[in-house]
């Protein structure tokens, strides 16, 4: 119940977030973006990770990237940490082997992450360190409740 919960639970759609030099020079809904422009977290999850940096196949259209991560949360194979990160409270990691969502430029796991305060995703990306990207010492009281298989 709690994944199915997190699979619904989607991006915030309220919240902007600056697009960023990351971002910036990108061609997005017929303009080119700068910096200092606000997308919603979906899209810039999706032009920062799917588009930029080529992690899910060539194509991925904003739909596919959106309905990628339920199905990610929702695979059984799936495994979930749950930890407090960067002072942000508790959030919930569910990750799984990239196979068909890895792109070009993807790694070998699919990391989505949702945010217990919020009750929204946070992220969803295929992160370069693998499973070692969650050893990073911002993130504590880490406990794996299912282990990836």
């Amino acid at each position: 119940e709690v994944l199915e919960h997190v699979a619904r639970a989607g991006f915030d759609p309220d919240a902007r977030e600056r697009a960023g030099g990351r971002l910036a020079g990108l061609s997005w809904r017929g303009r080119v973006l700068r910096g200092s422009d606000l997308l919603s977290p979906a899209e810039a999850h999706y032009l920062r990770h799917v588009v930029a940096q080529r992690e899910w196949p060539l194509g991925t259209t904003l739909d596919d990237y959106l309905a990628s991560i339920p199905r990610v949360i929702l695979d059984p194979r799936s495994g979930v940490l749950i930890s407090q990160y960067q002072g942000k409270g508790w959030h919930l990691a569910v990750v799984r082997r990239s196979e068909e969502f890895r792109g070009p430029e993807g790694s070998d796991w699919i990391l989505v992450e949702y945010r217990l305060a919020t009750g929204h995703w946070m992220t969803a990306f295929q992160p370069r360190t693998g499973l070692t990207y969650f050893d990073d010492p911002r993130r504590g009281d880490k406990r794996w409740v299912r282990r990836p298989r």
